[in-house]
């Protein structure tokens, strides 16, 4: 009997049976209808349609014994569901399986038994029709077998027509609550469906475009999203692409399509759906956005992080122009003085206009930028020699000092000027801009209007305070970082599940510095490779001697996916801890997936293959996309806490978390309500069908010490 209650606590069979949402509901008259019509055409005093779970079997309809549920170890159905075919047992008292049950040796004393399985779609066994009596009968004969197999497919077909409702609900609410627009075809790719999202999108609403060839919509480059051949094996085909459109109002427009083919043999089906986004302001914004991140919005100069990456790539080893290379800063004088008695439009003017002073100046090789505020930087290449930097220089002092005519104003000013050589003066991007910074520094406070070189003995206290970068690229070696974890509670029982690792910096002047100021300061400078080895390292270990049973988040940065090879670190933390794969669960947020690289989706699935579960993090925030659910392997989605701060007092918050909702149960994804503070919050989370959540009301970030005691004395946020 054991080996029979292990098949039926199979978790696949019993998804199955989940799907179908029928177990555990009450009675319906579609079943009893059945239940009666079998109990008469066999003669049989009792006649039931059980559903099978892994510990009981829910009776759904009956007639004859007034019974609701009934022990799996008992149940004759639990050997019939795992068969294909029907069991029928003319005496059960001489049948080893059952001859010692209860049901047979006591009351009701039961002695024939018939049932046939009822299987679901994907052929799992989920349910029984069956007929009992209290007497012995002859065994079925061929026809009464057949007729008891139809009978049950009869309650299979009402099954499947339950699921494909609900289905289409479901599909039907998302549809109208998404923010994408949805076209689905049909096998002549004539559109069978459109959203309302669609009409924004494209201007036509769907009276206009139902029965439609789709190419109505797409009339430019339809061939890049028709997947070609559709007759071949059952299932899903995608493919994403960018294409241009014409709005109703004839204005071109830029989409992101994601197009899916399908072919459903069983039901002799197929079409055509698409998801798509309207991506024209974004492609305007991202093309202002590549051009800003290299450049100063202002004057058009290469900005600081522009400046940097290409100071880093002449001092690369083996460059030829490294040797003959040289920094020079300038800072106007007086600038403040500028904007607070002319104000802010004239003090810009002042800066583009010195901006294209400094343009004719610069060399056709040299690199110009501006820094910040009224501070530039020309990279000179050519110039090592003190005399050529020095007639430089006076070139730029010279060139500044010219009076400047701004929107009617005669503007006088000068400038500061501070040169650093390499490699005398730093043999790195950094150092050499600090110290040309702090010769700046010396030329100020001599006087302004000048220049000096770096020299060694000038005032080290002087130098721009690099403030938390400085303190942060020693940290990991003084060993001031931490790792505390805020456990995640399954909400229908109130146990704790898991924990996501959140990492600590313990300044040992400042205190605790917030992760909102020093995460950007480690991602910006590359420090975040070597400090998110070490904070996933210390995870894993913590969790595999420490935590047992416990899931473990962790969240991975962008430049760590950028910067590092995530599947081997995954795999060494993982091999040197000892942390099983399959406790281990990698977050991720959407501003990863908006990069599009290849290499993000073949790292996430070659983790999936290693057992790890993928988690969408901050999920509803930023371009959140339907396609990022079927384009990328995710186990998890975790809903970002500013919809369940607002949901009660914002309907569109509250509509997003139950769309959500609908939308993971839909696809069997794990839903995680992040920032749960109040009773209130977790009681929606719960009634929409949330499965994790996590919040101070719950419990609070801990060092792993205190964890497994924080689990244990925990409330129950049931």
């Amino acid at each position: 009997m054991q080996a029979v209650l292990d098949q039926l606590r199979d978790s696949d069979r019993l998804r199955d049976l989940e799907n179908y949402s029928v177990f555990g509901t009450t009675t319906e008259e579609d079943y009893d209808h059945i239940v009666r019509l079998t109990a008469e055409l066999f003669d049989a005093p009792i006649a039931l349609i059980n559903f099978v779970g892994g510990e009981e079997v829910w009776v759904k309809a009956r007639i004859g014994l007034d019974v609701q549920s009934v022990p799996c170890d008992i149940a004759f159905c639990s050997y019939t569901v795992l068969d294909d075919k029907p069991l029928v047992v003319p005496d059960l008292s001489r049948d080893d399986r059952f001859s010692g049950n209860p049901l047979v040796t006591g009351e009701p004393a039961f002695r024939f038994y018939a049932g046939a399985p009822l299987r679901s779609a994907s052929g799992f066994g989920i349910g029984t029709l069956c007929v009992i009596d209290s007497r012995t009968r002859e065994a079925f004969d061929e026809r009464q077998s057949r007729r008891l197999q139809d009978l049950a497919q009869l309650v299979t077909d009402k099954l499947e027509q339950r699921r494909l409702s609900r289905l289409e609900v479901i599909a039907s609410k998302l549809m109208s609550a998404t923010a994408d627009a949805v076209v689905i075809t049909d096998k002549d790719r004539r559109i069978a469906a459109w959203n309302q999202a669609a009409e924004t999108v494209f201007g036509y609403s769907a009276e206009e475009v139902l029965g439609k060839p789709l190419s109505t919509v797409f009339p430019m480059g339809f061939d890049e999203v028709d997947a070609g051949d559709h007759t071949g094996e059952p299932g899903l085909k995608h493919r994403r692409t960018e294409l241009t459109a014409y709005h109703k109002r004839n204005h071109e427009i830029t989409l992101e399509v994601s197009a899916i083919s399908w072919h459903d043999e069983r039901l002799n089906l197929s079409g055509l759906g698409l998801i798509i986004r309207d991506v024209t302001e974004q492609r305007i914004a991202d093309r202002q956005i590549a051009f800003l991140a290299h450049h100063d919005e202002l004057t058009g100069l290469a900005n600081r992080n522009s400046l940097h990456q290409k100071m880093e790539d002449l001092l690369e080893p083996g460059s030829d122009i490294a040797p003959a290379l040289a920094v020079v800063c300038i800072d106007l004088d007086r600038f403040k003085l500028v904007n607070e008695t002319l104000g802010h439009k004239v003090g810009d003017a002042l800066l583009r206009q010195a901006a294209e002073r400094l343009r004719a100046i610069a060399g056709q090789d040299d690199i110009l930028a501006r820094l910040a505020g009224d501070e530039f930087a020309i990279v000179r290449l050519g110039a090592q020699d003190e005399e050529a930097l020095s007639l430089f220089a006076e070139t730029i002092l010279a060139a500044i000092s010219d009076t400047f005519e701004v929107d009617g104003h005669l503007v006088s000013t000068s400038a500061s000027l501070g040169i650093a050589r390499y490699p005398r003066d730093g043999e790195d991007c950094d150092t050499l801009l600090n110290h040309a910074d702090l010769a700046t520094y010396r030329t100020k406070i001599e006087g302004r209007n000048g220049y000096h070189f770096f020299a060694p003995d000038m005032d080290g206290q002087t130098l721009v305070k690099r403030g938390l970068e400085r303190d942060l690229r020693g940290a990991l070696k003084r060993d001031e970082f931490e790792i505390h974890y805020q456990l995640q509670f399954d909400i229908a029982s109130g146990r704790p599940v898991g924990a996501e690792a959140l990492l600590r910096w313990k300044h040992p002047v400042h205190g605790y510095v917030s992760p909102a100021d020093f995460i950007p300061i480690a991602e910006t400078t590359g420090l975040m490779v070597s400090i998110g080895r070490w904070a996933f390292h210390k995870a894993c270990h913590d969790f595999a001697t420490t935590a047992p049973g416990l899931k473990l988040a962790v969240n991975l940065s962008p430049v760590q996916f950028r910067r590092d090879d995530i599947v081997a670190l995954v795999r060494e933390a993982l091999a040197a801890s000892g942390l099983p794969s399959n406790r281990l669960e990698i977050e991720i947020t959407e501003s990863l997936l908006m990069e599009k690289d290849a290499g993000t989706l073949d790292a996430l699935n070659a983790l999936k293959d290693m057992g790890v579960s993928i988690a969408l993090d901050d999920f509803g925030t930023g371009y959140s996309s339907l396609s990022y659910l079927h384009n990328f392997p995710f186990d998890t989605i975790k809903i970002d806490r500013s919809f369940v701060k607002e949901a009660e007092t914002n309907s569109d918050c509250a509509a997003i978390l139950q769309a959500i909702a609908a939308l993971a149960a839909a696809l069997n994804l794990t839903t995680v309500a992040e920032g749960i503070e109040t009773e209130q919050q977790l009681a929606r989370v719960k009634a929409l069908g949330y499965q994790v959540c996590q919040g101070y009301l719950l419990a609070r970030p801990q060092p792993i010490t205190a964890l497994t005691e924080l689990g244990q004395a925990s409330r129950t946020a049931g």
